[in-house]
């Protein structure tokens, strides 16, 4: 087992495509626009199999774009987890898609029988400028008949949940709008400054800095190079070990055991310069290959490695 790996849970991101143009959203119409449009619903399922044969994988989770443009690549994956025993199989969905009932009646009843646990529902101000409340009303109500049980409001704020801003006030009302509905509220995330977020909501992201404070760690969904317990498989295969696209090979073309055993983050220049000096070190090395820092500055600390590996080639 690879000394680099604590790996018990894998993502998979079925799709950049969406039924939503959220302002929040993280990705931008370059995501959007990959191909293919959804990873393979073979090739996913397979994934799942081999790596939990090799690692002791506890979690699943299916998200995009909206994963259920494609329920079949969903219910494929959920359903080679719980053939592995995979305890924990969850998706991340506006549950607005497919807008008639009836199709979406039929889909619920689809991912519970794949092994679905739990869906994680996006519902704030920014989704609900597309999905109608009375459509998460009645998709809630579905998939709760369908026997899905642990269901979750997972809302996205600005700044903080506790920051006073209009897009904050007009989501608190949404959940206090389906506090009678069979789901829980989940303290959910914040808005964060990348893809669409920094042109909508300028007023409300952080200042820039030549050298942000903080590591690989501080932020949401991050953690050590050398220490990682999450993968995520894009759609089109490739492999990442960081929310930030830190991609170290395709399972497309090999096997995803023989990319996870291969992996070491220290034969990787720019891997080893983040863990022996964080940003600062990755910025060093870039400049060593005519790559300067943007004077204006960065967001975080993730947002300046985002773009400095782009600037180097290292980011799809």
């Amino acid at each position: 087992m690879n000394p680099f790996l604590t790996l018990n849970r894998i993502e998979f991101p079925v799709t950049y495509r969406c039924n939503s143009r959220c302002k929040h959203c993280q990705l931008g119409p370059s995501k959007r626009a990959l191909r293919p449009a959804a990873i393979e619903a073979e090739l996913a399922a397979q994934i799942v199999r081999d790596v939990a044969t090799a690692y002791p994988v506890r979690s699943v989770m299916t998200w995009g774009g909206e994963p259920l443009l494609f329920p079949d690549v969903v219910c494929a994956i959920h359903a080679a987890a719980r053939e592995c025993g995979i305890a924990s199989r969850d998706i991340i969905s506006n549950i607005g898609w497919p807008r008639e009932e009836v199709q979406f009646r039929e889909i619920a009843v689809q991912l519970a029988e794949s092994g679905v646990c739990g869906i994680y529902i996006s519902v704030d101000a920014f989704h609900q400028e597309y999905i109608p409340l009375s459509v998460v009303e009645r998709n809630v109500r579905s998939l709760a008949e369908a026997g899905i049980e642990k269901l979750v409001w997972n809302p996205c704020w600005v700044v903080s949940r506790e920051h006073d801003n209009p897009w904050n006030r007009r989501t608190r009302a949404i959940l206090d709008a389906l506090v009678h509905l069979p789901a829980i509220e989940d303290p959910g995330n914040t808005v964060q400054p990348n893809g669409n977020a920094p042109v909508w909501l300028s007023e409300y992201m952080p200042p820039k800095s030549p050298f942000p404070a903080g590591t690989c760690g501080d932020l949401p969904y991050t953690g050590r190079l050398d220490q990682v317990t999450s993968i995520s498989v894009e759609p089109d295969g490739r492999v990442s070990i960081c929310d930030e696209w830190m991609i170290i090979g395709n399972a497309f073309h090999k096997n995803i055991v023989e990319i996870l055993n291969n992996y070491d983050p220290y034969q990787i220049p720019e891997m080893k310069a983040i863990l022996e000096g964080g940003v600062a070190g990755l910025a060093a090395l870039a400049r060593q290959k005519g790559v300067e820092a943007d004077p204006e500055g960065y967001y975080s600390v993730c947002d300046m490695c985002r773009s400095i590996r782009r600037r180097l080639g290292q980011v799809g």
